[in-house]
């Protein structure tokens, strides 16, 4: 999930304080703590496509190929407008309630996962990284009459989503034994929403190594804060986000195994693929939702 702009702060304040007095790599590993990471040659973190530059070309013509595609199950998702609609724009007294204006996860991504959840019916839903996403999936299910068992792997969600999971893991991804992957089936899901980052055994690198590839036939894989085939947000440099650098680097490499099924970035700036979820909320209860706008990945194992 996104770290916050404070916890980030205060992270850097740790950091800059132990370089300070002393304390060594080793140390802030022996304690638990986070490590400072500096690269031994320059580099400039500012966005290489898109944000006033051209979009990624060879990126932009991959995903178009299924620009009809998107358009027929984005129509699909207007059969569920009453229960989109029942979702509370700002923050109900239930803590465990879905609503649209939560900063996190909205929007097209949103939609996406509750309709899917509806067209699809899984068996299974593995999510890497909890919090909105789970309340919108527990809403499918409600709304929807789905016999879904959900497992949380997350170490720390930002909120409490424990009552709403059939299963947790409160522990990282690469701890886990991957075999329970192997669980999943033709309509079920895996969200995957963690850290964004490639390192040597992060979660990234453990999902793109060793879970995409086990995957079976039919499994539907959703990133989440991936805006192909642009580059991230220009005020996301300080975040260091690369994981969809190496979604992007499998997309271009044109393999046999993974289908892209809605782009959520790339809906957003196609006008005639745009118009078809705001028209969902146009002059509704929900009007200002921007079910529109959305930055996560679909993809389904061949």
């Amino acid at each position: 999930m996104i770290m916050s702009a404070a916890k980030r702060f205060l992270l850097r304040f740790e950091v800059f304080r132990d370089l300070r007095d002393g304390r060594t790599q080793r140390q802030r590993r022996e304690a638990g703590l986070g490590l400072p990471v500096i690269p031994d040659y320059p580099f400039r973190s500012v966005p290489r496509y898109g944000h006033g530059l051209p979009h990624h070309g060879p990126l932009v013509a991959i995903l178009d190929r299924r620009r009809e595609a998107y358009a027929a199950l984005l129509r699909q998702f207007e059969a569920f407008r009453d229960g989109l609609y029942d979702i509370a724009l700002d923050r109900p007294p239930d803590g465990g309630q879905p609503y649209w204006r939560n900063g996190y996860f909205s929007g097209l991504d949103a939609v996406s996962l509750y309709a899917f959840a509806a067209l699809y019916t899984p068996r299974r839903y593995i999510e890497v990284g909890s919090g909105n996403s789970t309340k919108f999936m527990r809403r499918a299910i409600l709304d929807h009459g789905l016999n879904t068992h959900i497992l949380s792997i997350d170490p720390q969600p930002r909120v409490e989503i424990d009552r709403l999971c059939d299963e947790v893991r409160r522990t990282r991804l690469e701890e886990v034994d991957v075999t329970l992957f192997d669980d999943l089936s033709a309509g079920d899901i895996l969200l995957v929403d963690g850290s964004h980052r490639v390192f040597m055994n992060s979660d990234v690198t453990v999902v793109f190594l060793d879970i995409l590839p086990r995957l079976k036939p039919g499994v539907l894989i959703y990133f989440d804060d991936i805006f192909l085939p642009l580059d991230y947000p220009p005020e996301w440099t300080d975040r260091y986000y690369s994981e969809q650098y190496l979604l992007a680097a499998t997309l271009l490499a044109e393999g046999p195994h993974l289908e892209i099924v809605l782009p959520c970035t790339f809906v957003r700036l196609s006008p005639d693929l745009k118009e078809i979820p705001d028209s969902l909320e146009r002059d509704s209860k929900i009007a200002g939702a921007g079910l529109s706008w959305g930055s996560g990945f679909w993809l389904r194992r061949r």
